[in-house]
């Protein structure tokens, strides 16, 4: 089964056309040509392999065993289109050996920007998926799934951002990444060759040095680029030097050096400005970089009290899963202490990368396909201490710094009013495909508003404030077929009773809060039209909620001695629909009650049915589990009143009075919770 391998050069895949020795290709052998395939793929050199996949379907279309393959090839070298194709073939030709298959096409439609088409299949997916990894895969479409319904609400640009593809003095065919100024220059890694690179069939060309990543410097005047010149100060001969940072004074500059193409293995090393040279840098501690483990990305910062924290990239044991972002802090000697992972809040069970600390806010900056995001990698940030613990969740960048593609290196550049990141999306410059290679992209604001949401939450009945109470803020649609998403999460507590998140332009919003024992609520805002910077107020009271209590539904009407459900109907249904998703745990009972005329049975039988089409449509329609939810007709057996009283009201059918109306009514009330615990029961 494939599983995405991770790209320690954050993705810079090197693109090697495949070449049989004497420059002569070889005469059909299938054999052959899928061992030269497989051990080109292992290898790492994804084109290669791809070429030769290829070239085994040209000559018998039958060997469909190639399609999963070389649908890897595809989707590692970041041909979206044709791995989305690929994949379908390998899922069609054995849905049972390729199950994944449908997973990673839906995967790879969704960083096309084709969500629509996307979200069938990973739903497609999550229903059929058996295999061991179940949990973990259904997950992760399940994360993908809210991935689509956020980006086709977020895919509109923040107007007051402009991205701009830097040209051809900086950014050349192949990868290239990590941007990072210093001063008037711009420091970057890249492979950097005019000319189409080649692999042999005995992999000798595979590591030359035009195949490896090197460190450049661009001069920058105004928003000019000089041609960039390489840096030949760190390099060393048959390994890749990349990922550079520099301190904030400038005096310290952090990079890797990495070995290998598919499976890269990276160590962090340390050079220090000595006059007006730099030292032979010197490799990190051992407890940096960890024996059998890859150490990446590092970024050194400096908090307010001048303590130096540095995060940095790893896969090693007792992580999240995947590349995870670690934290050091260094003491006056330039010690470095013991690792410590940066948490769940921040790292995922898949990819964390390119962390980037700002110490005037404490605000982390990274990338990760393991949260919430609009393609594959998407750039986030998260409130942090400045010693290293994360203590906000992941909030998304959104559009433009954020697209289908991958998007990450997110960097400040003379200030937090323009910056750099890194992106291979369309517009890019490549060899081959229009989302192959890593560019480097300048962001700047054309002005900037600061929008807010201050919450707090109440008790509806005392209305006191309620500490530990759960408040998201979601992303609502305008289309009532896409789902809501969390964007942004947080807790109430007796020391901060009052919750902030940042808003965006343009954008509709819901905040919900949650508490132990009532019902959930929500209020809707808007940042639509506002033209200036602003911090709403919305203050949320919940009610509690009470086991057996009858809840009534109002305007729930029936056709004259009928159990359909009439369409307005059905719409004020949608209310309790509302309930039981905001309250995903509360089993209930709907019971449907008639006036007091006619024959007891037939009143019995008719609410039965009244019921259970209000909970048809609840299941049939809405989707909510039949565990949740069960109908009960009472008939007459239960007036809220007794209308024999009032001389207005009939007691046969020759009319109708509000007291006949009142009785005529649809409840429901909370019997118990999934959990098996009934709610208010002292039991």
């Amino acid at each position: 089964m494939f599983a995405k391998k991770s790209i320690l050069l954050a993705s810079a895949m090197l693109i090697l056309c495949y070449c049989f020795a004497g420059g002569k290709e070889k005469k059909f052998d299938k054999k052959l040509y899928l061992k030269e395939a497989d051990a080109a793929f292992k290898e790492g050199s994804i084109f290669a392999a791809a070429d030769l996949y290829l070239n085994i379907l040209a000559h018998d279309s039958t060997e469909t065993s190639v399609y999963y393959p070389l649908a890897q090839c595809y989707y590692l070298s970041k041909d979206y289109d044709n791995a989305a194709e690929y994949y379908k073939r390998a899922y069609k030709a054995d849905p049972v050996k390729n199950a994944t298959s449908l997973y990673y096409e839906a995967l790879n439609l969704k960083m096309q920007g084709r969500y629509t088409e996307a979200l069938p299949l990973f739903k497609q997916f999550n229903k059929g998926y058996q295999g061991e990894d179940a949990v973990k895969m259904k997950k992760w479409a399940h994360i993908e799934i809210d991935g689509c319904n956020f980006a086709l609400k977020e895919s509109k640009p923040d107007a007051s951002v402009k991205l701009t593809h830097l040209g051809r003095e900086v950014n050349s065919n192949y990868a290239d990444q990590a941007p990072t100024l210093r001063d008037d220059e711009l420091y970057f890694s890249s492979i950097h060759s005019d000319t189409v690179l080649t692999m042999k069939s005995d992999k000798s060309d595979s590591m030359k040095e035009n195949n490896l990543m090197k460190l450049y410097a661009s001069k920058v005047t105004d928003d000019n680029y000089a041609p960039a010149e390489q840096i030949k100060t760190f390099s060393v001969e048959g390994k890749h030097i990349t990922n550079g940072s520099f301190s904030e004074d400038g005096n310290k500059f952090l990079y890797t050096i990495c070995e290998g193409l598919l499976k890269t293995k990276c160590d962090i090393y340390l050079a220090q400005l000595d006059g007006t040279d730099w030292d032979k840098g010197k490799p990190l501690n051992p407890e940096i970089n960890l024996v059998g483990s890859t150490n990446t990305q590092p970024y050194l910062a400096k908090n307010k009290n001048g303590t130096e924290t540095l995060y940095f990239v790893s896969d090693r044991a007792g992580g999240k899963g995947g590349l995870d972002i670690w934290f050091s802090i260094m003491n006056k000697k330039g010690e470095f202490s013991a690792p410590k992972n940066a948490g769940d809040k921040v790292n995922s069970d898949r990819d964390e990368r390119t962390p980037f600390f700002d110490s005037k806010t404490n605000t982390l900056y990274f990338s990760s396909d393991g949260w919430i995001g609009m393609g594959g990698l998407d750039i986030f940030k998260a409130q942090g201490d400045g010693y290293g613990k994360i203590t906000g969740k992941p909030e998304n960048l959104g559009a433009p710094f954020n697209s289908p593609c991958n998007d990450y290196y997110f960097r400040y550049g003379k200030s937090s009013k323009e910056g750099y990141l890194v992106s291979n999306r369309p517009g890019i410059f490549s060899v081959r495909g229009k989302t192959c290679c890593d560019d480097i992209f300048t962001y700047s604001y054309l002005s900037q508003i600061f929008l807010a949401v201050k919450t707090r939450v109440f008790d509806d009945a005392t209305k006191t404030l309620l500490s530990s109470s759960a408040v998201n803020l979601l992303m609502e649609s305008h289309n009532k077929d896409e789902s809501d998403v969390v964007i942004s999460s947080d807790t109430t507590s007796a020391e901060n009773s009052s919750l902030l998140f940042n808003l965006k332009h343009d954008k509709l919003y819901k905040v919900s809060a949650s508490h132990p024992g009532y019902f959930t609520a929500s209020q809707t805002l808007t940042t639509e039209g506002v033209t200036k910077s602003d911090t709403q107020t919305v203050d949320i009271y919940l009610k509690k909620m009470e086991k057996d209590k009858a809840y009534r539904l109002s305007n729930i009407y029936y056709d004259f001695d009928k159990a359909d459900l009439r369409a307005e109907s059905k719409k004020n249904l949608d209310s309790l629909y509302t309930i039981l998703i905001e309250n995903p745990t509360i089993i209930i009972e709907l019971s449907s009650h008639t006036d007091s005329r006619g024959n007891d049975a037939y009143n019995l039988n008719l609410s039965q049915r009244r019921a259970e089409s209000c909970v048809n449509y609840l299941i049939t329609d809405k989707g909510i589990s039949k565990d949740r939810i069960t109908a009960k007709g009472y008939g007459k057996t239960k007036p809220l009143d007794d209308c024999s009283k009032y001389p207005e009201c009939p007691q046969d059918q020759s009319g109708d009075c509000p007291c006949h109306q009142q009785n005529r009514r649809t409840e429901f009330k909370i019997i118990g919770e999934l959990d098996g615990k009934l709610i208010n029961d002292d039991e």
